[in-house]
């Protein structure tokens, strides 16, 4: 998990600016494309070597052939146009988790959503997993989706973390980890303006 020092500092970049910079939206894209047959893997790698910065463009080819590797193994998956997204917000929190998985999916008689996680840090455990699946599943289970399994397929380690992540721990860990951000949020809010 990230320092402290680290949270405030993304939370201050968050409350001044639009969110800040996703070095791996052209992937995640790329992926859901590819998945839904829209464009070949070739197209999209060689589309991703028009990155002009080095480790950017790098990354995202390494992270996007992960991806391929992994939905190519996925025999018989077939990915659906539209996947849940909606916005994760308890009434004590003062900021809102904007939740957009890449990827929605058959498999078998089995739906699936993915979220994919292709950063470097914080690495992703599977306790830190089982609270990001806790907190999709009671936020996107519903109507078309309330019987799918969330997933999220970390890339860098090229693991999957199903629902068997989520313990009774997890909502207790979102919570406190909620609950933590709430503080400095607070303080930083008064500061910015």
């Amino acid at each position: 998990m990230a320092t402290t020092q680290g949270k405030f500092g993304l939370l201050q970049r968050m409350h001044n600016g639009t969110g800040g910079y996703d070095f791996y939206k052209r992937m995640k894209l790329a992926a859901r494309e590819v998945a839904r047959g829209e464009t070949p893997a070739s197209s999209i790698l060689s589309q991703l070597q028009s990155i002009k910065r080095d480790s950017e463009r790098n990354h995202n080819v390494q992270m996007a052939n992960h991806f391929v590797d992994w939905w190519i193994a996925q025999i018989g998956a077939v990915a659906e146009a539209e996947r849940p997204t909606g916005r994760y917000k308890t009434p004590e929190m003062n900021f809102g988790v904007r939740l957009t998985p890449e990827l929605a999916y058959n498999c078998g008689a089995v739906s699936y959503v993915t979220y994919l996680w292709a950063t470097n840090l914080p690495k992703l455990t599977r306790q830190a997993a089982g609270a990001g699946l806790f907190m999709l599943r009671s936020e996107l289970a519903k109507d078309k989706f309330r019987k799918v399994k969330f997933q999220i397929l970390d890339l860098r380690q090229k693991r999957l973390y199903e629902e068997d992540c989520i313990t009774n721990q997890s909502s207790s860990i979102l919570q406190a980890d909620i609950a933590q951000i709430n503080a400095m949020w607070k303080d930083i809010i008064p500061k910015a303006a």
